[in-house]
């Protein structure tokens, strides 16, 4: 079976997708935290995966352009796609 890494959903789209491989663990309460190594401090956690997933993803957009905003370069291992994704996690 093939992986599609994205799909363009939109032909005059003038900015960036980064796309960050993200780690999860359960804690032993039974929260989630998921992070994104690359990131560092870019930690988000949750009372299930998909909530700790949707706070690390508002997470990485403010890293993100904060990085952009004081003119830092984005980790040269990120991938860069210059079109609008949507990336699905079951």
């Amino acid at each position: 079976m093939s992986t599609i890494r994205y799909i363009p959903i939109e032909k005059n789209f003038h900015g960036s997708s980064y796309v960050f491989p993200v780690e999860l663990a359960q804690k032993g309460n039974g929260d989630w935290v998921a992070w994104i190594a690359t990131l560092p401090g870019c930690t988000a956690w949750g009372f299930s995966k998909d909530d700790a997933l949707h706070a690390l993803s508002a997470m990485a957009r403010v890293y993100v352009r904060r990085l952009l905003d004081r003119g830092l370069q984005i980790p040269a291992e990120v991938e860069t796609v210059n079109t609008p994704v949507v990336a699905v996690t079951l």
